[in-house]
């Protein structure tokens, strides 16, 4: 028979087991010298917000011609043969080493060059989607510095059949002597040659500067220094109706017309230039290379 005093060991003994067994009990004194143990009382559980259900709306995106292409590794690939251009891109002779701003055309023949400007870029990828969209060519002067970045999109370019001009490596803006003019035309012509196939004697000079050292280097190499009759200001990021309307309202036979697809967001150029073609077009405009635009006004 168990006294009250072993009773009262046994009790503190089971307490301080189950103590270590991480169970939690309650020590209830009923009597001078008897204790009773009564299972813990459980916590209600502490109500949990329901979460809120979410509404997704899910609108159609624009879709471009390929792709979107994410941030591609720089490679070079094996040196090979240079790919066939799909047009004629030669340069009338008296045309190299020169500068233009407009061709003269005959008002009855109505002509217009596009071109951008700072590419290869992945909104690159949307323009080359209208060009293709209504049937019509246009010029793009690379970035070496883009290019070795978006070979691919190079490529879609020049598969393409659009022209393809050289705008300098960095896209200097200070004075700059021989060899730094040098290197920053003849390094952007070597990849543009290796990287798409494409030989060009195209080239803009970076913001228009004529008198920084890199125009007087590619008149030397005799690249016709393409400039512009037209200049939509879209790097200042103007409205859709505005960047349209400089297009537009300036329009002549023989324009070269200055855009930008490349050096950050064109998302108002993409959005303008479907109003620009379609207006032209209209008025009866037909849609050149500057290559072509040349060849018109030779013959």
């Amino acid at each position: 028979m168990v006294s009250r005093g072993q009773g009262l060991i046994f009790q503190i003994l089971l307490l301080y087991l189950t103590g270590l067994m991480g169970l939690s009990w309650n020590l209830e004194k009923v009597g001078a010298s008897t204790f009773i143990l009564e299972p813990p009382t459980q916590p209600s559980p502490t109500p949990q917000p329901q979460p809120k259900p979410t509404i997704r709306i899910i609108f159609p995106a624009w879709q471009p011609l390929i792709p979107p292409l994410g941030e591609p590794t720089p490679y070079l690939p094996k040196k090979s043969e240079p790919i066939p251009l799909p047009g004629d891109f030669s340069i009338p002779s008296h045309y190299l080493g020169s500068t233009i701003y407009r061709v003269e055309i005959n008002q009855n023949e109505k002509v217009i060059a596009l071109t951008f400007d700072d590419g290869p870029w992945l909104d690159t990828l949307k323009i080359l989607h209208i060009l293709q969209q209504h049937n019509i060519k246009g010029t793009f002067f690379f970035l070496g510095q883009n290019l070795s970045r978006h070979p691919e999109i190079a490529q879609q370019v020049v598969n393409q059949g659009h022209a393809v001009g050289n705008h300098t490596w960095n896209h200097p803006y200070e004075p700059m002597n021989t060899a730094k003019a040098a290197a920053e035309i003849d390094n952007t012509t070597a990849v543009i040659e290796r990287l798409t196939g494409a030989k060009t004697q195209l080239f803009r000079p970076p913001g228009g500067i004529l008198n920084n050292g890199v125009v007087d280097y590619a008149k030397s190499q005799k690249y016709v220094v393409v400039m512009w009759s037209i200049d939509t200001k879209d790097y200042q990021q103007p409205s859709v109706t505005v960047l349209a309307n400089r297009v537009i309202n300036q329009v002549h036979s023989g324009a070269i017309v200055l855009l930008h697809d490349g050096g950050g967001s064109r998302h108002r150029t993409i959005e303008a230039l479907p109003l620009i073609i379609y207006t032209l077009k209209q008025q009866g405009y037909r849609f050149v290379t500057v290559p072509e635009l040349l060849q018109i006004q030779q013959n």
